[in-house]
């Protein structure tokens, strides 16, 4: 520890700071820092940086297509940023996703990479993320691809005179309509 001088001891004393409070406010180090604000939240250093390690863990095999890494820093903020822009709206919405949807869309994920909820757990774990922090951000994608259809549903419009020209445009063999080809 370093000595301080005598009258700057006395001032601090005068001051009311005890020499132990001063001492550990010169050495305290910042954790975490704001890197955006967005809205009313934040987003911190430490989750721009593992965002960034998933990204690059992600392209382990393949590191000569991520961009440099400032270009891959400001790339990843604005998702972030995006992310919590849509998640508020979405919040403000009342768009929810349940715990069943969750847990079956992880199973389904679990299900397309071919393996059991207990190995991607294992696997998650391995490459630095929990398991909750990874449903949280599946529940979070879930959230945003809502409010994203409902965005694209509230603009499409289809007049009965596109219907009727879409039904009169078909091939007399074809007897079924799909309706999915209508929206």
């Amino acid at each position: 520890m370093t000595r301080l001088p005598a009258r700057f001891l006395a001032l601090i004393l005068l001051l009311g700071l005890s020499p132990l409070a001063f001492t550990q406010a010169l050495h305290t180090a910042s954790i975490d820092g704001i890197v955006a604000v967005v809205e009313e939240d934040v987003i911190l250093r430490s989750e721009l940086d593992q965002a960034i390690r998933n990204i690059r863990m992600r392209f382990a095999d393949r590191t000569d297509q991520l961009p440099p890494a400032n270009v891959l820093e400001k790339q990843v903020l604005e998702r972030l940023v995006m992310m919590r822009l849509q998640l508020q709206r979405a919040e403000d919405m009342g768009l929810r996703v349940g715990d069943v949807e969750l847990d079956q869309t992880l199973a389904r994920i679990a299900q397309q990479q071919g393996i059991t909820l207990d190995q991607m757990r294992a696997q998650l774990a391995r490459d630095g993320l929990s398991y909750q922090e990874f449903r949280q951000q599946v529940r979070d994608e879930l959230i945003v691809s809502r409010l994203q259809q409902n965005f694209v549903q509230s603009r499409v419009t289809v007049s009965e005179t596109e219907i009727d020209n879409a039904l009169s445009a078909r091939d007399e063999t074809q007897s079924q309509v799909h309706l999915g080809y209508l929206l």
